[in-house]
């Protein structure tokens, strides 16, 4: 049966936060496991969602929340983005193994920001960001991530019927 970790009773909000994001990056990444880049890019319903656009798209979004707007990295092409209705449209470079790779990276950028900060009440350093702190910006991405996983969630089980749970073993079992 597929687990996801649970933050430690005790666990301290920082170390428990970033667990729950964690998660929901897992169940998001599962729903692309055993699919080609093909069939990744497939759509179910009449909007543009596929699990590989919103494995990118989500990425895009950690990038844009921690990197740019938190840390006040130069992000060109992403923050801002050039073209807000190409969100979800896929090229012929996107691929699984690439966009599994790059959320891989961003989840290890993302923690070793968070893990160094002196406290999550640190406010973004992009000027236009300025009015949230390192909690909120967690706390959002874990609500938007886990939104996604959802929606991937129901796109994988209308392409080929498979389901979270067994996804998720899938993925553990890759890694």
């Amino acid at each position: 049966m597929a687990t996801l970790m649970t933050p430690p009773v005790g666990a301290d909000e920082r170390a428990a936060l970033l667990q729950f994001l964690a998660n929901q990056r897992e169940a998001l990444m599962a729903g692309v496991q055993g699919l080609s880049d093909a069939d990744a890019g497939k759509t179910s319903t009449a909007s543009a969602l596929s699990v590989l656009a919103l494995l990118r798209h989500a990425n895009r979004t950690e990038r844009r929340w921690v990197l740019a707007a938190l840390a006040g990295q130069e992000l060109p092409g992403e923050w801002p983005p050039a073209d807000w209705s190409k969100e979800f449209t896929l090229g012929p470079d996107d691929t699984i193994a690439g966009h599994l790779a790059a959320y891989r990276e961003t989840a290890r950028r993302t923690e070793e920001i968070l893990n160094a900060l002196p406290s999550l009440d640190v406010t973004c350093a992009l000027p236009e960001a300025g009015q949230w702190n390192a909690r909120w910006i967690l706390l959002h991405l874990i609500e938007e991530t886990a939104r996604h996983a959802g929606h991937a969630d129901i796109i994988r089980e209308s392409l080929d019927g498979a389901t979270a749970p067994a996804l998720i073993d899938a993925l553990n079992a890759a890694e």
